[in-house]
């Protein structure tokens, strides 16, 4: 897989409204972990299951959001119908995540009405993604299920038609919050690692919390950095090696005022996390005050919590960019 021509990013940049900077690490990345230029659908739905650990069943969505992505109908993905994927996961246009999800609903046909049993269809694929293994199938979580497809099914106006077009699935999301959020596209897993990778590896969620205090000789309320963040877990069973922190999963720009940014990373499994060693390499003007650091390994459940509560910073106060942390215990400041 050769490398993006000017003509071809110009191209791809029109078509996603990503910068041609970001279609260009996008496109580095995807060579190095899709050397033959495309992923497979099982490779796809392999990603979902370890995006998804603890879901009942991730299969039947990954499914449907990859007959909506493969454009052409070959059973992969390539970079172009990729890259889409990734504008539309990024974006806030709330218009393009619903006409993404009406589209795998009815199995890529875009311009077919949904029809009653396919909208069912789909609220139990996400019920079944968003659902533990750990949830017990008894009497009254089926009653959970009917309730949550019955209200679907209402607020989409399926009590008086059996189908419904994607204008008006369109319009009653967007006039809906909460149906919104249920139903529209948002996120899918990126195929940050190879398939060999994945085996024998745990999801680990990394959440970081910015401050909101402004630095003392500032009056400005600057407590984010645009420096690289690095991080180091240091388990029982393993240490995870560099990490650098990047492709926040809710924020564009991570580690701005008062932002929770959440990374995900894929790990040989650490064992009881012990401690963990976090710094940035920016500048005087780049100093990071951070709140709070937490890291949940998915596969166990478990989360580690560690309260940083203190600047990042080379100008001021004990002027240290790099800080080792210990669980439930603040690193406070060197005298």
């Amino acid at each position: 897989m050769t490398s993006l021509t000017s003509k071809e990013s110009n191209q791809l940049s029109e078509e996603t409204g990503l910068s041609k900077l970001s279609i260009q690490d996008w496109h580095k990345r995807f060579v190095q972990e899709c050397p033959t230029g495309s992923i497979s659908k099982e490779r796809y739905i392999n990603l979902y299951r370890s995006y998804y650990p603890r879901a009942r069943n991730s299969d039947t969505y990954a499914q449907m959001l990859f007959t909506a992505f493969d454009d052409d109908r070959d059973q992969a993905l390539n970079f172009r119908e990729f890259l889409r994927v990734v504008a539309v996961s990024q974006g806030t246009d709330e218009k393009a995540k619903l006409e993404l999800a009406y589209k795998a609903y009815n199995r890529n046909q875009s311009d077919a009405n949904l029809t009653r049993k396919e909208i069912q269809n789909a609220v139990m694929a996400i019920l079944n993604l968003v659902e533990t293994k750990d949830d017990t199938d008894d009497n009254n979580d089926t009653d959970k299920r009917q309730t949550t497809i019955d209200w679907v099914m209402k607020r989409l106006g399926y009590e008086e038609k059996n189908e419904i077009t994607k204008k008006e699935f369109i319009r009653r999301c967007k006039g809906d919050t909460n149906l919104y959020e249920f139903l529209a596209f948002h996120c899918v897993p990126k195929p940050n690692c190879s398939d060999g990778d994945l085996r024998g590896k745990e999801k680990y969620k990394i959440t970081i919390k910015t401050g909101t205090e402004g630095k003392k000789l500032v009056l400005l309320k600057a407590s984010g950095t645009d420096a690289n963040v690095y991080l180091i877990l240091h388990g029982e069973k393993a240490n995870s090696g560099t990490i650098q922190l990047q492709n926040s999963q809710t924020h564009k720009d991570p580690f701005e005022h008062g932002h929770t940014d959440v990374f995900i990373q894929f790990l040989p499994s650490l064992g009881k996390i012990k401690g963990a060693t976090l710094w940035h390499t920016g500048d005087k003007s780049q100093g990071w005050l951070v709140e709070n650091l937490m890291i949940t390994n998915e596969a166990s459940n478990t989360t580690t919590y560690f309260p940083v509560q203190r600047w990042l910073d080379s100008d001021e106060y004990d002027k240290k960019t790099k800080v080792e942390l210990i669980p439930n215990q603040p690193p406070g400041y060197d005298e």
